[in-house]
């Protein structure tokens, strides 16, 4: 069985030092920032509950989603998604129960999502995921779904998929009506030339590390452009104050 290697990360210098650069070709390195460790690593259709709809297994449960979004969705994306992978990826970035889980090619922004104030009395996690090999890449939009775990990036991007380099891993969807597996379950049972990484954000320093984001340029604004973003990030600069420069400002 592999094991998942965990790091705890003490300040922002900790967490520069384990952010990897590209691999080779098509091998970039991906992170998920999630504000709660003790969440495991599963996409937003496994949270749903099969037995609770009419459909009898999950793929069934997707399909109907993306039926919806298809049906209903063509204006608002303001373009018309060729295949059923750009379809997927957009549902899943809307927040559509998929088999894609959102991840991204920037670890700065999986901080900042780590870091969300939601949950401040636990630790965040950002998880790395490597891939070793080209093949755990859907390389073409063209392809088929696959069955196995494999990561996608979205040929038509809009633009806050753009600012997050945002890509989407594939998960695999449990027969019938099978309990679903987690991504660290897969991982730890699997044979695939991948390396995943647990970076543990501890509860203490989730508003320092905040705060030290928004000055880099990563903050609600730069990652979800328009006024919802700005909203947000105004909404939250009243709670972000410090009292740790008196050598600035002596008295």
């Amino acid at each position: 069985m592999r094991e998942i290697e965990t790091i705890e990360i003490g300040g922002i210098e900790d967490f520069l030092q384990e952010m990897v650069p590209q691999l080779g070709f098509q091998r970039i390195p991906v992170y998920r920032g999630q504000a709660s460790g003790r969440w495991k690593l599963f996409p937003t259709l496994f949270r749903e509950a099969v037995a609770r709809t009419e459909f009898s297994s999950w793929s069934e449960l997707e399909a109907a989603f993306l039926i919806g979004l298809k049906q209903r969705g063509r204006g608002a994306l303001g373009y018309e998604p060729a295949t059923e992978l750009e379809w997927l990826a957009q549902g899943s970035h809307h927040g559509l129960p998929t088999r894609f889980s959102n991840w991204s090619e920037n670890a700065l922004v999986a901080l900042f999502f780590a870091t969300d104030p939601s949950h401040p009395e636990e630790d965040g996690v950002v998880w790395r995921l490597m891939p070793g090999d080209r093949g755990l890449i859907i390389s073409q939009d063209y392809e088929q779904i696959p069955e196995q775990a494999r990561l996608y990036r979205p040929q038509q991007p809009n633009a806050a998929m753009l600012r997050q380099k945002a890509c989407f891993l594939s998960h695999p969807l449990p027969k019938e009506d099978a309990a679903a597996e987690s991504f660290e379950d897969i991982f730890e049972l699997g044979s695939e030339r991948i390396s995943l990484a647990r970076l543990v954000i501890p509860a203490a320093e989730k508003a320092f590390l905040r705060r030290r984001l928004a000055t880099m340029g990563v903050d609600h604004h730069s990652l979800f452009p328009g006024m919802g973003g700005l909203c947000r990030d105004i909404r939250e600069e009243l709670y972000s104050h410090t009292d740790s420069y008196e050598w600035v400002f002596p008295e």
